[in-house]
């Protein structure tokens, strides 16, 4: 019997749980899942007879050490910071490992003492990143193998909420990790534009952005997405000359939110004393300092100094920051701070629907033509229980699973899927449960 570790029981662990239980008797597998909340845990495993519940503290060294080293394979769906204590525990085990968020330099630097070990340190499994670099793949080495010259690649990604539940000026609610919406963007951006690099500071990503026409959704806005110059190398075409990664919003989040980002509303790193004895419009007033009696439109005009527009201004003055209640956190920093007003004004409802958006594009030279190939995912959620993001990273961290307990994998060391033997099995598997791409080819 293998037994499988699932750190984290929160919403989008749902799928995943759901998917190895389902397979566990098939495959002979165990999963324990392990999660601070003991109750959130035993609601995922459903009392089923080959599953069990554990409450974990992953900063607890004696507990981290003793449940790792009995798993097998280790998935990791907790906050991104924390999966590099889970990996190290997982190296001295000798135990395979999974997650789906970006992998941070730390995680990197365990790359040769993995490979050493023989194990496979699976990253990057979810939607973006995840989905993204396996249709991109895909569709790079299906047209090379045509014989084309790939001469531009761009790819954007949305966790988004669904038509019928947009209904708030922002055109956003919160259906996946807020804070993680909250911080999006500080890493900064960097891509290629006709074989110059471009890089762009926080305090600029939300301005660089362009309309993108997704099928049959209409427009959506994009900023740059992290450094998608790195990507170059990992996706085998280096000698590309425009490279891009772009995260999707809706035409005017942008410019909106980058006038939280200039009055400082979404700074992370500073923490107010006794923020729990302010209210929401003392802690603007730190900010934007008082003018008289003038009301708080007045004063987000004269701050931004010709930088807002109308919508810009409407849309701040929708998120009620400047209201009399009291803080509800003590010594917190703005993001989070402004994090609890977001979480009032963009939450999701038990009846809203969210949609996961993915297209990847490729411009390509054949036979003396151009041409542009487009790859288009989108999945729509049900409700609160069922979303679409839960099961666009759920279901391919299942199924990298599978792969790894059933030795399909042949490379080791710190991996994302960009290799044959993974996004191969991943992407064919997906179609199963409707989540498959949509490609188009146009002669340009």
């Amino acid at each position: 019997m293998k037994n499988i570790l699932v750190l984290g029981a929160g919403r989008t662990s749902a799928p995943l749980i759901d998917y190895l239980l389902e397979r566990s008797a098939k495959e002979d597998w165990f999963v324990k899942v392990g999660d601070f909340s003991l109750t959130l845990a035993k609601e995922k495993v459903k009392n089923h007879t080959r599953g069990k519940a554990i409450q974990f503290d992953i900063l607890n060294e004696n507990q981290r050490k003793k449940e790792i080293g009995i798993a097998d394979l280790v998935i990791s769906i907790l906050p991104a910071t924390l999966h590099i204590k889970a990996a190290k525990q997982c190296l001295t085990s000798k135990t395979n490992f999974i997650n789906a968020s970006y992998v941070s330099k730390e995680m990197y630097e365990l790359d040769n003492q993995a490979k050493d070990a023989g194990l496979i340190f699976l990253n990057e499994m979810g939607v973006d990143p995840g989905l993204d670099h396996m249709e991109s793949k895909r569709l790079i080495n299906k047209t090379k193998k045509d014989g084309g010259k790939i001469t531009s690649f761009r790819s954007f990604g949305g966790g988004l909420v669904a038509p019928r539940s947009d209904d708030n000026c922002w055109g956003y609610k919160f259906t996946w990790s807020p804070m993680n919406v909250v911080n999006a963007g500080k890493a900064g951006g960097r891509y290629l534009k006709n074989g110059e690099e471009i890089t762009v500071p926080y305090k600029k990503l939300f301005l660089d952005t362009e309309l993108i026409d997704v099928k049959p959704l209409g427009k959506f806005e994009s900023y740059p997405n992290r450094d998608a110059v790195a990507y170059l190398k990992k996706y085998g075409i280096e000698e590309v000359k425009n490279i891009y990664r772009g995260s999707l919003r809706k035409p005017g989040f942008c410019k909106s939110w980058n006038a939280l980002i200039k009055i400082g509303l979404t700074n992370d790193e500073q923490q107010i004393e006794n923020s729990n004895e302010l209210t929401f419009k003392d802690w603007m007033g730190k900010f934007i300092p008082g003018s008289g009696n003038s009301e708080p439109k007045e004063r987000l005009i004269n701050f931004l100094n010709g930088y807002s527009d109308e919508k810009v201004i409407s849309d701040l003055l929708w998120l009620d920051l400047f209201n009399e209640e009291k803080i509800p956190v003590s010594n917190a920093t703005s993001a989070q701070i402004l994090l609890k007003q977001l979480e009032k004004k963009w939450h999701f409802k038990d009846t809203d629907s969210d949609m996961t958006v993915l297209q990847t594009e490729i411009k390509y030279e054949i036979d003396s033509s151009e041409k542009l190939v487009t790859s288009t995912l989108i999945l729509d959620g049900k409700d609160i229980d069922d979303t679409a993001m839960a099961r666009a990273v759920g279901i391919p961290i299942g199924i990298g699973a599978k792969l790894i307990l059933q030795n399909k994998i042949s490379e080791k060391g710190v991996l994302i899927p960009t290799h044959k033997d993974i996004y191969e099995p991943v992407l064919e598997e997906l179609k199963e449960f409707g989540i498959e791409f949509k490609e188009e080819e146009l002669t340009l």
